[in-house]
């Protein structure tokens, strides 16, 4: 984490752990960020340039705040804190999707050890699989009706010499 001051304008900038998915950080719409910008004051930019992946936290001069007692340091703090909230969110709900998906995918053995195997009762299912391999339906026909087929084939020569 940095910190500059240069011209009165103080900013900070943090990274964002790779697990972590930029969309869900924002928001839709930028549901997530634009409330803490609002609540804080500050303007909040998140870069993803090639392996940099950070959040760059600056105070917003546009924005009178209601509290001008507070120094922007604070309100910056307040902004590192808000955004890191919503970081350890965002992990606690991916943990959250990889335990349920561990459970739908594993049993718990005699000696309560977690397995990781598929359930008894699951089908191996594939609609591809299916896709693949469609069922071809072969007309039943009984041996009267194939000789009857070959009998309309022979050649009217043939059916002299019977």
């Amino acid at each position: 984490m940095q910190n500059s001051i240069s011209r009165s304008i103080i900013s900070t900038t943090m990274e964002i752990p790779k697990h972590v998915v930029i969309g869900k950080l924002i928001g839709r719409r930028g549901r997530k960020i634009k409330p803490i910008e609002k609540g804080t004051g500050t303007h909040i930019l998140i870069t993803t340039e090639d392996n940099l992946r950070q959040i760059e936290i600056r105070i917003n001069r546009d924005v009178k705040d209601k509290n001008e007692n507070i120094s922007p340091g604070e309100r910056i703090n307040e902004a590192i804190c808000q955004v890191d909230k919503l970081i350890e969110d965002i992990e606690m709900r991916n943990r959250r999707k990889d335990i349920e998906k561990e459970g739908k995918n594993g049993r718990i053995s005699d000696n309560r050890n977690q397995q990781h195997a598929t359930p008894r009762n699951h089908k191996n299912n594939d609609p591809k699989e299916k896709r693949k391999r469609p069922k071809r339906r072969v007309p039943h026909t009984t041996q009267n009706e194939k000789i009857k087929s070959l009998d309309s084939c022979n050649s009217p020569a043939q059916q002299k010499n019977k």
